[in-house]
Order: C-alpha cells, then sequence, then structure tokens
C-alpha cells in the first residue's frame, strides 16, 4: 500500500513542518520523502526504524531532551530564570548522557567524521551557556515543547515548538518563541526570516491548537528496550523515547483535525489550549555561539547582533581569546502578520507538486546516508508505453505472484 499523496496538506495527512525541510532544504530531497512516506504507509519502517542513528542527530535531540527536563522541572527552572550559575556543567552533563542513552535505544550510532567525546563536551557548554543566559530574555516559561496543529489558508499543519514563553521586556500579555538549534553554521537573516520555521510556529501561537508535552504517558518496556508514548486512543512505541512522543502527539493531533473538519470540533479539548496571540519576539538560539575557542584569533564582526555583542557600532574586526564564547547565541527573526500570506504562498507552492506526484531527486553526497538509496539510483527502466502494453497482453492469465516479478511502469 503507497502514500496517498493526493491528501498532503489536507486535515488526514497536515503538513509537518520538518517534513517541509526534508522537501526543500539544503539537505532535502523530494524522492526520499516519497520513499518514507510509502514505507510508513505500508507498515515496513520496522527495519527504518532499527537503522544506525546519526551521532550529531542523536546528540541534538539528547540537547533538547535535557533543555526540556530541566524547563519542566519547577525548581530548576525557577534558579535558571533567575540568573547565571543555576545548573552545573557535571549535572548536565550527566543528564544529557542519560538522554543521548534513550536517544540511541538498541540502535548503533554512526559518528562519521565526529568525535562522541567531544560532542558531548560540546553540547553541555551550550546548555551552559543557555541556563546562563536564558534569564535575559525569558520571564516566565509558558509551554516546553507543545506538539500543534492549525490550518494556514485551506492547508493544515503540524509540529513542535521549542519553547513559548513570556518576554522580559513585556512578561505582561505578550508571548515569544524560541527555537534551539545546535547546527554549526549560522543561518542568513534572509533564511532566518523567511524560512519555514518562523512563519509557521508564530501562526500556530495565533491561530493553531497546542497540545503539552505532559498530556502524554510514557513507558519503557525493558525486555524490547523500547518506549510507548500514548494519549487516550493513539499510542506508538518505538526505541526513541523522544521520536515516540512525537509520533505520538502528532497521531492525535492529526485526528483532532480531522474531527475539526468533520464535526466542527476537536477531539482532545481538554488537553489542547489556544494562545491567540502573535509572538511579540521570536528567536532563532545558535547555541553553537555558547561553545567557547580553544584559541585566540580574530574575526569579522558584521551582524546587527554580532556588533551589539562585541560592543561595536559599525563593521570591523574583532579580537577573541581562548574561553571566550562565539557570539550572542539568541538571533532575532524578523517577522509579523503581514508576512503570513507568504507563508501561504510558498505551501501552496509545495503542496501543488506533491499532490501533482512530482518528487525530484536531489543526487549528492546524502545519497551516501539514505535508506533507499539502492531503490533510488536503479529506477528509470521499466518499461512503458506500447512495450508495457505488450507485456500486460501476454501475462493475462498469469498468476499474480509471477506477474509481480516484473516491474511495469503504467505512466
Amino acid at each position: 500500500m503507497a502514500w496517498d499523496y493526493r491528501r498532503y496538506g489536507s486535515a488526514i495527512d497536515p503538513i509537518h513542518k520538518s517534513a517541509l525541510n526534508d522537501i526543500t532544504g539544503d539537505w532535502g530531497c523530494p524522492t526520499r520523502y516519497r520513499y518514507q512516506r510509502d514505507a510508513e504507509a505500508s507498515g515496513t519502517t520496522r527495519d527504518v526504524m532499527l537503522a544506525p542513528v546519526r551521532g550529531d542527530a542523536a546528540c541534538g535531540t539528547a540537547t533538547h531532551e535535557t533543555v526540556a527536563r530541566a524547563l519542566n522541572n519547577p525548581v530548576s527552572r525557577d534558579r535558571i530564570l533567575t540568573g547565571p550559575g543555576a545548573v552545573s556543567a557535571a549535572d548536565i552533563r550527566r543528564v544529557l548522557v542519560h538522554e543521548l542513552e534513550s536517544e540511541i535505544g538498541p540502535r548503533r550510532v554512526e559518528w562519521y567524521d565526529n568525535d562522541r567525546d567531544t560532542m558531548i563536551a560540546d553540547r553541555v557548554a551550550m546548555i551552559v551557556g543557555l541556563f546562563d543566559n536564558m534569564y535575559k530574555y525569558v520571564a516566565e516559561v509558558v509551554l516546553v515543547e507543545p506538539a500543534f496543529v492549525m490550518r494556514i489558508g485551506t492547508h493544515w499543519l503540524q509540529g513542535h515548538i521549542d519553547l513559548v514563553y513570556r518576554p522580559r521586556g513585556a512578561p505582561i500579555g505578550e508571548v515569544a518563541l524560541a527555537d534551539w538549534k545546535t547546527g554549526a553554521m549560522r543561518p542568513d537573516q534572509i533564511e532566518l526570516d523567511h524560512g519555514w520555521e518562523a512563519g509557521i510556529y508564530s501562526t500556530a501561537l495565533h491561530s493553531g491548537y497546542l497540545l503539552p508535552r505532559e498530556a502524554l504517558a510514557v513507558t519503557y518496556d525493558v525486555d524490547s528496550k523500547e518506549w510507548t508514548a500514548s494519549l487516550g486512543m493513539f499510542a506508538v512505541t518505538h526505541p526513541s523515547k523522544y521520536i515516540a512522543e512525537r509520533m505520538c502527539s502528532e497521531r492525535a493531533l492529526t485526528g483532532a483535525a480531522v474531527a475539526m473538519q468533520t464535526h466542527g470540533n476537536a477531539s482532545l479539548t481538554s488537553h489542547l489550549r489556544t494562545l491567540g496571540r502573535f509572538p511579540s519576539e521570536i528567536y532563532h538560539v545558535h547555541l553553537a555561539d555558547y561553545v567557547p575557542y580553544k584559541r585566540a584569533g580574530k574575526k569579522k564582526a558584521e551582524r546587527p547582533e554580532d556588533l551589539k555583542f562585541y560592543q561595536r557600532s559599525m563593521p570591523g574586526q574583532v579580537a577573541y581569546v581562548a574561553g571566550d564564547t562565539r557570539g550572542p547565541a539568541w538571533l532575532p527573526v524578523k517577522i509579523s502578520e503581514h508576512d503570513i500570506p507568504r507563508v501561504e504562498h510558498r505551501l501552496r507552492n509545495i503542496v501543488g507538486m506533491i499532490r501533482m506526484g512530482r518528487f525530484i531527486d536531489q543526487v549528492g553526497d546524502r545519497c551516501k546516508r539514505c535508506p533507499f538509496a539502492k531503490d533510488c539510483l536503479t529506477t528509470g527502466y521499466a518499461l512503458r508505453g506500447d512495450e508495457a502494453k505488450a507485456v500486460e497482453r501476454v501475462l493475462k492469465g498469469v498468476d499474480a505472484d509471477s506477474a509481480a516479478e516484473l516491474d511495469v511502469d503504467r505512466d
């Protein structure tokens, strides 16, 4: 059974924010996305679930989970919002390693060119820096990693937001959001202002339905080494606790979207929240800025946030020494309600392409790490047109199992 791409973007198949990066991002590939969705629809995802996990991706997940764990704890959260030094690096490392093990589970890890110990040390520095600086921006934590479902124009979307908070500059009545990023490269300002994240997350706060993560029940099976997340009639089991929770919340919110589309009211009503406000602040938090320099050097400061960080009025060379952090981390995103029509326009183009069944293959280095590369890179040799019709005539009367062995493309 193949994925029905003609329903993409409907209530029964909402667009996931991360899927938009999988389709259009620098490392995205529409064909890979098609194979992934076909595997999910046919129920053959078990091998993919147990496939090796990238070390950098697993560490990124563990970083998010460590931050979420601290902010969901009333004691540590209050200390973090008071000022620097709230949580020790040793405690952060202990929790991070635990969360990394929970993410990996029984799967093999591929570190590629990355060193495990260095990567863990860098993630600890990221979290220490984040916790030491969060009080400057966050007056009150509203929601930690809530899932959401919403509609932009005629298309349904879902995803997760790292942090919804009351901003320090306007703690009464306003809401803001922050998106943690553990990658090495800072995005250009045009990507921050016009990328998928800011537009979709902002609209979710303004007109979406938010599902707090704590609404899910989570259990661990020692024998199978798998996590199960459940909410009402929805349950998902996966080697990764993080993925089990996310998949479960997404399925539950898909059910809520269908109920809204069909009956005009949402299921999960007792769990869902609405904020009804466009965020007054949006930050892309580039956590790598908190990783200290290992040696002295110079660089050019040009971006407004960097000029402010180095207390300069004009772009120019700045010097740093070993132990200095690399920048301000909190990168402001400039988007308002007036920019949402642009987001809707981009969505229409993506949905139109997918519903037509057009999945361009982005061949490159990414193919080396794609679980579907073998099938993808050998396509294009199926019979077509008159030859395909001739084979169909010959196969009349042949049993189905024998016919299935021949690859006939009827397009």
